[in-house]
């Protein structure tokens, strides 16, 4: 399977919190399916790769800058100062 990912910023229908946060990368299958796939996974157990959709709340969430939203593709999230 040759699967391709694609922009951050385009999101999955029914993702939830994921279509907004910075975290997320869309990975697009040979036969078109779109699945949300979170990157903090890959630095923190805690999250899992391919979350059950819709994602209503999670820990790791940092919302997409403006300029992603617009299609730049950067990587830019905005970081929350948790108080820990």
């Amino acid at each position: 399977m040759n699967d391709t990912e694609t922009h951050a910023g385009t999101g999955v229908r029914g993702a939830g919190l994921c279509n907004s946060c910075a975290w997320q990368r869309v990975v697009t299958s040979g036969r078109g399916s779109a699945f949300s796939m979170c990157r903090r996974s890959a630095e923190d157990p805690r999250f899992r790769k391919y979350p059950p959709l819709p994602v209503l709340a999670c820990g790791g969430f940092e919302r997409r800058s403006a300029d992603e939203h617009a299609g730049s593709g950067e990587f830019a999230p905005q970081h929350v100062d948790r108080g820990g």
